[in-house]
């Protein structure tokens, strides 16, 4: 995988999970399939102009952020509202995660 791909694959990938997207809910907002998410997000696929702009404005980053390396990015400096963001995510995650071995608990129960 080149440079630029992998770039655009680690910030596509970190926005997405900024904003709390699965892979699936980032293809709805863009109107195409969850594999072509998955695809650009490995670095096997490169979106074509039209594409990258609604992948962008699904993100709701300005698309030169997609290319921006880690140092200069916001990204790695993460804002208030990014890192609220991420927390979120993770706090979701985790509680989605409690509530599994929660209700795998109560079946065994």
């Amino acid at each position: 995988m080149n440079d630029v791909r992998q770039l655009l694959a680690r910030n596509m990938k970190r926005c997405r999970e900024l904003l709390g997207l699965t892979q699936e809910k980032l293809a709805g907002r863009v109107g195409c399939s969850t594999t072509f998410i998955a695809n650009i997000e490995i670095g096997k696929r490169f979106p074509s102009a039209a594409s990258f702009d609604k992948i962008a404005a699904a993100l709701e980053v300005h698309p030169s952020e997609l290319f921006r390396g880690e140092s200069t990015s916001y990204l790695s400096f993460g804002s208030a509202r990014d890192i609220r963001r991420l927390f979120e995510a993770e706090m979701d995650q985790a509680l989605d995660r409690a509530e599994k071995r929660l209700g795998a608990e109560d079946k065994q129960a």
